[in-house]
């Protein structure tokens, strides 16, 4: 009888030690740290929105619906933590701030030309 679990995809030595809670792109596993948590956050942040764009709400969460299984949580915890911001209607979302991982290579790149509502 043969094992067909497929093994877990390699790691590039390089890879963002958030990587290890995602599969194929995906988070799947909620880390228990807070530290480990932080990172995470930050990561997702990278990958929703570039430093300096903006997006309306539906766009924010359909990026977020790619990467987790709750996206309207996550989008909530992505304010709490100051990551992104948001209007007071909650229409258009922005990243408040840069994180370390802008510069990975999972990050989403600067827009060409900023859209500013």
């Amino acid at each position: 009888m043969t094992d067909e679990t497929p093994l877990p995809e390699p790691r590039p030595a390089d890879a963002c030690p958030a990587e290890r809670f995602f599969e194929r792109g995906r988070l799947v596993r909620s880390p228990r740290r807070r530290s480990d948590r932080d990172l995470v956050v930050e990561h997702l942040a990278s990958r929703v929105l570039a430093s300096g764009e903006w997006a309306d709400e539906r766009e924010v969460t359909q990026r977020l619906a790619d990467l987790v299984d709750d996206p309207v949580r996550l989008r909530r915890d992505l304010v709490e933590a100051g990551l992104l911001g948001r209007r007071g209607d909650g229409s258009v979302y922005w990243r408040e701030r840069t994180t370390p991982h802008d510069d990975e290579s999972s990050a989403r790149p600067r827009p060409d030309e900023p859209w500013y509502p």
